[in-house]
């Protein structure tokens, strides 16, 4: 079946991760944690240099400074808006990666370094760590790339420290026996190769759990096309009732980061008048499944009416909603049928004090009644009685978001 299924149906401890989404992406809302948990981060690097001060490594000494900078950078990025959440999550991801690279590479090639296996050590256990945050913050996709990345640059940085271990360490352990010389490079070597094995158990065991929960999900989307009474004949899409059903769900459960909107097909009518019924069902179905090849796996998109579709969505806050419905009205537009080119019109409400789940498909449905009388083929978000720009820029801007 094409519409996609949530957590109301999964049950409330389920995770529905789909490719190019992320696992915890549904959750509580990222921007306000970052606001709350970033100046948190800064103070604890600067703690970490100021307690180490008389004896931290020249990396630290320039490192941590630069970290706490891009941390609260991105601090007041996410604080006044003024950058999308998925922007600072790849921004923070990367600074992350940059900072612990390298030290990492810093720790095993600076000349005459004395506390080498100490600070490998306390490096370490981060590395299992931030492969975890991708799946976090970023989507499957993005995550198992930058987890790849990330392991062949430390996979890499361990190969060139094998092969010139000794060299390297020859004038820092000029008092020490050859033997003692070779011990020191195995247990730096064991500590490293344990590392890259933490760091790829990782990788594998989020595969392992994504692909569960993707495959959970899949089964719930086959329980509900059996249900015939509930799945609209043209489409293979959930009908009104079904739709009902699962907001109203999802609003018991977990309505925070909720959003419903409701689109629109334009010009319906007067389609029909010039090309016929059957061309309108053919084009009615060709927009649903536009809409269904377009959305995350973790959202439903279903029929409400003859001419309207819903979509039932988690975002973080109402300009990822509203760059979500921009995208699918920019790609309903670009696929035309027989030379007629499909629009729609789209109003779109998040969840905020709502008394119900009625109450949020009034409101998007309200949006889009005003979206319609402003011109159609257009993003209004309800409430604030505000569109989406149609310039193909600004889409290009909104869709980034």
């Amino acid at each position: 079946m094409s519409g996609r299924l949530d957590r109301a149906v999964l049950g409330p401890d389920a995770v529905t991760a789909a490719k190019g989404s992320s696992v915890f992406r549904l959750g509580h809302d990222r921007r306000a944690t970052y606001c709350l948990t970033l100046p948190l981060a800064a103070v604890a690097a600067l703690a970490s240099l100021v307690l180490r001060l008389g004896n931290s490594n020249a990396f630290d000494q320039v490192g941590l400074p630069a970290l706490v900078v891009l941390i609260l950078g991105l601090w007041v990025l996410a604080c006044t808006r003024r950058a999308s959440v998925d922007f600072i999550d790849g921004v923070l991801l990367v600074g992350a990666w940059v900072f612990l690279l390298g030290r990492i590479g810093f720790t095993l090639f600076a000349p005459a370094l004395a506390d080498r296996a100490e600070l490998i050590a306390a490096t370490a256990p981060w590395l299992p760590i931030l492969l975890m945050a991708h799946s976090w913050g970023l989507g499957e996709r993005r995550a198992l790339g930058l987890s790849l990345m990330a392991l062949a640059a430390t996979g890499l940085l361990v190969l060139l420290y094998a092969l010139t271990g000794s060299a390297l360490n020859q004038s820092a352990l000029t008092g020490q026996t050859l033997d003692a010389q070779g011990s020191a490079n195995n247990g730096m070597l064991n500590t490293l190769v344990q590392m890259l094995l933490a760091g790829g158990v990782t990788v594998l065991g989020q595969r392992a759990v994504l692909r569960h929960m993707r495959d959970q999900a899949s089964g719930s989307r086959t329980w509900l096309a059996t249900r015939g009474a509930d799945q609209d004949p043209l489409t293979g899409l959930p009908n009104r009732v079904a739709l009902e059903k699962l907001l109203t769900g999802l609003t018991a459960r977990r309505p925070s980061g909720l959003a419903v909107a409701v689109l629109g097909l334009d010009h319906l009518g007067r389609l029909q008048e010039e090309r016929g019924e059957a061309f309108t069902e053919r084009l009615t179905a060709h927009v649903a499944r536009t809409l269904s090849a377009t959305v995350r796996d973790q959202d439903v998109v279903g029929r409400l009416s003859q001419t309207e579709f819903a979509l039932l969505l988690r975002v973080p806050d109402d300009r990822a909603a509203r760059a979500a419905c921009e995208r699918l009205r920019v790609r309903v537009a670009s696929l035309p049928l027989d030379g007629v080119m499909p629009t729609i019109t789209v109003g779109v409400t998040v969840w905020a004090q709502h008394v119900g789940s009625q109450d949020m498909l009034e409101d998007a449905s309200r949006a889009l009644r005003q979206a319609q009388d402003d011109g159609r083929n257009r993003v209004q978000l309800a409430g604030k009685l505000r569109t989406l720009p149609t310039d193909l820029e600004d889409v290009e801007e909104a869709a980034a978001v």
